[in-house]
């Protein structure tokens, strides 16, 4: 068992999420009983769903990169926000969300995970998002084949390639003018692909919720190294 207090503090340190201007409240959006937990459970989203499968683990604490509370806060617990918490209480289960944090971070970051699965060198950061870089930009090292879910991604050598994981698809146009051949994101609605279309961008959209299990994995991998608690992606 591992305090609560001190596998908070360990993700506070490293996401450092008061650097964040963000539409969503970022930190522990529930709070617990408990003060120590045995198992933290790691998913893209705070669903019932999510915090079902977590009570069913045994997890005491859930970290998510999709919250429940964002912008001016939850103003009433009613309806899918009302499932979320009465389960997470019922299960006396904390839950942390980190959105922004977690897509800019550049070791456990969604965006560095992909372009590590890319294989893209030369990172830079790249599109600003409430005036914080959230995504990258990077150089393909070879002619290569990669998949994100069931979505094929291609590569060339030395072509230039925008990474921004989540609902970016505005950052298309952004992506053409850095000088990217291809810009890869979660998904675009149909106004974005037109203008990618108009600009010639060459636009990958590789599924929102796919674009973003990198970084709650890379997380979850890194605090089981950091800390004696055990831990699960679900």
């Amino acid at each position: 068992m591992t305090a609560l207090h001190d596998v908070v503090g360990w993700l506070d340190s490293v996401l450092e999420p008061r650097k964040f201007d963000d539409v969503a409240n970022n930190g522990v959006q529930v709070a617990r009983r408990g003060s120590a937990v045995r198992l933290v459970a790691f998913g893209v989203d705070a669903s019932a769903d999510f915090i079902d499968k977590c009570a069913e683990a045994g997890a005491g604490l859930a970290v998510v990169h999709h919250g429940i509370s964002w912008g001016g806060g939850i103003k009433r617990i009613d309806g899918g926000i009302y499932e979320v918490v009465k389960r997470a209480l019922d299960a006396d289960i904390a839950i942390y969300a980190s959105h922004l944090p977690l897509d800019a971070h550049p070791l456990y970051g969604n965006n560095a995970g992909i372009a590590r699965l890319l294989g893209l060198a030369g990172l830079e950061k790249a599109f600003s998002y409430h005036g914080n870089l959230i995504g990258l930009t990077g150089t393909a090292q070879g002619n290569a084949t990669h998949f994100i879910g069931n979505i094929a991604i291609k590569v060339v050598a030395g072509e230039k390639v925008g990474v921004c994981s989540g609902g970016a698809g505005s950052f298309a146009e952004e992506a053409v003018r850095l000088g990217c051949g291809l810009f890869v994101t979660g998904e675009a609605d149909w106004g974005e692909k037109v203008a990618a279309r108009n600009v010639g961008a060459k636009m990958v959209c590789a599924g929102h919720y796919e674009t973003e299990t990198f970084g709650v994995k890379a997380l979850q991998e890194a605090l089981a190294q950091a800390m004696d608690v055990e831990t699960v992606f679900l």
